[in-house]
């Protein structure tokens, strides 16, 4: 399990067992019922539902193999969709950025708008990762998230940019300290520069967070007529709906108003 993942669900069965929640019920009357009741409370956020019950069903799996439970805690318990995502960046915004974060900064967002990949991954891709294929360039990374192993070809802005950086071992991205990047550090450190760059005031208005480079870029090949099947194999993304709703958002965006 990952690190960040186990962390999330100990938050997560840390919240739901404090004593005015499922805390107060006991081992032998716990059922999928209650803990359906539990996440109908969190209807307004999917997401979180999604993170509890992924939580619910990984101590379930280990607890009733060793007869901690009486019976199954989430069969039949189902959370609803999320309906909307991290904000996609516009063209103007990564323009924006590259232009005027932090030089350490300017680097991941590139990457992160030209590969369509999780934070996670463009802060361990580097010039050792690159291969040639069918006479194009492209990135070789295995995702952090889901242990796949992809070649991310490399777009004509993100060349462009490479023929500018050093070539050096290691990762393309350092900090200002010169070390490799950790996901939360990069985490922190966008959300600092956001509030205390003047010149990035927009994008703090906005809300834009790095994940959002994500969406951008699967924008980028819907604007290029991609369909949504399309995208989802370019950026080996398992989750379809959420490139549903980069799609509609995107349509909705470029939709004509009715005359």
């Amino acid at each position: 399990m990952r690190p960040a993942s186990q962390a999330l669900w100990g938050r997560e069965l840390d919240f739901a067992c404090r004593p005015n929640l499922l805390g107060a019920i006991s081992l032998d009357e716990i059922r999928p019922a209650l803990v359906q009741q539990y996440l109908d409370g969190w209807s307004d956020k999917p997401g979180k539902q999604a993170a509890a019950l992924a939580a619910f069903r990984a101590l379930e799996k280990w607890a009733i193999v060793r007869d901690l439970l009486a019976r199954p805690i989430t069969l039949g318990v189902e959370t609803g969709k999320p309906t909307g995502s991290h904000v996609p960046w516009t063209d103007e915004q990564v323009a924006l950025a590259e232009s005027n974060a932090r030089d350490d900064l300017r680097r991941v967002i590139t990457l992160g708008a030209n590969t369509g990949q999780r934070g996670s991954d463009p802060v361990r891709m580097g010039w050792g990762d690159i291969e040639i294929f069918r006479g194009r360039a492209g990135i070789n990374v295995r995702q952090v998230k889901t242990g796949r192993e992809l070649w991310v070809p490399i777009l004509e802005p993100l060349r462009r940019a490479m023929e500018t950086w050093e070539r050096r071992p290691g990762p393309f991205c350092l900090d200002i300290w010169g070390q490799p990047w950790t996901r939360k550090r990069l985490t922190e450190a966008w959300s600092y520069e956001r509030k205390t760059n003047p010149a990035l005031r927009a994008l703090l208005d906005a809300d834009l967070v790095l994940h959002g480079l994500r969406g951008h870029a699967c924008v980028r090949l819907y604007r290029a007529g991609c369909a949504t099947r399309d995208v989802a194999s370019w950026w080996e993304c398992r989750n379809r709906w959420w490139h549903d709703i980069q799609g509609s958002q995107y349509r909705k965006r470029t939709q004509s108003p009715p005359s």
